[in-house]
């Protein structure tokens, strides 16, 4: 959960008369900051964005465990996000606006995605300081580039290849309609974003664009009604009508905080803008509160008590709830209960006990050896023969346990003997 978005430290302010006549001709209403900049130009509303910045980072929104939460609209994933920029990325379908082709966000592959040939085949993926534009048809391409790249969005075909225009995919990019692109400089250190207005949009207006803002490899993305550019301050720019819910955006947002000097020994968690790195179990910083926030890896929620960070392991993933709420820990993967760590999605220690309770994970007990049990039962340590021989079962684990039916009908939850 957010509490506020990006700190005054962000700041958007006017270029000089020196800077804007530098730029090409009919460039207007131009605006930097450190690690990006806007500009209007013949309808086209871009964005250059640093990838090299120490300031800023570029990435796709955080993919939310649950598909459906992700559908949203581009504000609210850049106010998810803390983002000073927000543009939709991949097409989308079906009831929970599924992306099309391949959808990464610091690393985290998006839940479900569906594939259209030849439509949401051309990938642009990226990392600090690198990037490519490739064909991702085929199990091969993402096994090739999932390694290189945190973030990925997929669109309907390529605009630029090498600086040189290319025939566009004329069933996707629709013209004299609103339309998006992304694209990469030479160097792979400049991420470009491309937003038109409503009905401004050509496929060679399109490729004039990027290249003048420096593209040399560029893809189109999902356009028409879902074409939107948020800045922050601003709201949407591009004057397009309606407000869809696009799962896949990409946002460009102050970099987190570097963990404090000052951690020693403690762990290092980093929480979205504006609380950023926390000491666990040392003072709370950056105005964190008592409400429980997830933090960016969403495998623990962090809270100030008594001054103090705390936190909670989640089994399956930490959950964002609307602000003023706390983010919740999703349910234990069979019910409340005792699991091996190698028995939960959180990955952890395979031979440690770990006890879930609506979903938030506390260690039970070191094991030698921790043994999986059938679905109703508890796991439990596993007894070696001469804790057999001499009575001490107890040792190992927990009594096995019954399952009991909820009378609501939801699934069977782990109840102690």
């Amino acid at each position: 959960m957010r509490r506020s978005l990006l700190s005054p430290a962000f700041p958007l302010i006017v270029l000089s008369a020196a800077f804007l006549a530098a730029l090409a001709p009919g460039r207007a209403h131009a605006a930097k900051s450190q690690g990006y900049n806007y500009y209007f130009t013949e309808g086209y509303h871009v964005v250059i964005a640093d990838l090299d910045s120490k300031s800023v980072e570029v990435r796709v929104a955080m993919p939310k465990p649950d598909a459906r939460q992700n559908k949203r609209t581009v504000a609210q994933h850049a106010q998810d996000e803390g983002a000073a920029v927000a543009v939709n990325a991949n097409f989308f379908g079906g009831p929970d606006n599924h992306p099309c082709g391949m959808a990464r966000g610091y690393g985290v592959q998006y839940p479900a995605t569906y594939g259209e040939a030849v439509n949401c085949e051309t990938t642009l993926g990226w990392s600090k300081g690198k990037g490519a534009v490739f064909n991702s048809a085929g199990r091969h391409a993402d096994a090739k580039h999932a390694s290189q790249f945190s973030e990925l969005v997929t669109g309907g075909g390529a605009l630029l290849v090498g600086g040189v225009p290319r025939d566009w995919n004329h069933r996707k990019l629709e013209e004299h309609r609103a339309c998006t692109a992304a694209g990469l400089s030479a160097d792979r250190k400049k991420l470009i974003l491309v937003v038109s207005g409503p009905s401004s949009c050509t496929g060679k207006g399109l490729q004039k664009v990027l290249a003048a803002a420096g593209a040399a490899d560029a893809v189109h993305l999902d356009g028409g009604g879902s074409s939107k550019m948020w800045l922050r301050g601003k709201g949407y720019v591009n004057g397009v009508q309606g407000d869809r819910a696009p799962p896949v955006v990409i946002v460009v947002k102050a970099a987190p905080q570097k963990c404090p000097a000052d951690c020693g020994s403690a762990p290092c968690v980093e929480l979205p803008p504006p609380f950023g790195a926390q000491c666990l179990g040392r003072e709370c910083r950056n105005g964190l509160g008592a409400i429980w926030n997830c933090e960016l890896k969403f495998k623990k929620r962090l809270r100030c008590e008594k001054g103090r960070v705390a936190s909670q392991d989640c089994a399956m993933a930490c959950l964002p709830k609307p602000d003023g709420q706390h983010d919740v820990c999703s349910k234990c993967p069979a019910g409340n209960g005792l699991y091996c760590g190698k028995n939960l999605i959180l990955n952890g220690d395979r031979n440690t006990l770990y006890r879930c309770s609506d979903g938030a994970l506390s260690i039970s007990k070191k094991c030698g050896k921790c043994e999986v049990m059938p679905p109703g039962v508890n796991d439990k340590c596993k007894c070696t023969g001469g804790e057999r021989a001499h009575g001490r079962e107890s040792a190992c684990g927990f009594p096995a346990v019954r399952v009991s039916a909820s009378n609501s009908g939801c699934p069977a939850t782990r109840v102690w003997a």
